[in-house]
């Protein structure tokens, strides 16, 4: 699972550990393992993919300035 986070981070372009989106990287690959996935690539490719729509989801709640 380190492997992923790491992998999903460096993906990302997320350097620090205090990012609030590395947390939320972590929350998705222990997901991913947990619904039984065991292979750390395809992990870190949910997670990054599950941040990334996340990432569009917010952007559109937001009002316009």
């Amino acid at each position: 699972m380190q492997l992923a986070l790491e992998d999903a981070a460096k993906r990302l372009n997320i350097t620090d550990m205090t990012n609030p989106e590395f947390g939320t990287l972590a929350r998705f690959v222990r997901a991913a393992f947990i619904i039984g996935n065991r292979d750390s690539e395809a992990m870190a490719k949910f997670a990054v993919n599950a941040v990334l729509t996340r990432r569009r989801r917010t952007s559109r709640n937001k009002p316009a300035p």
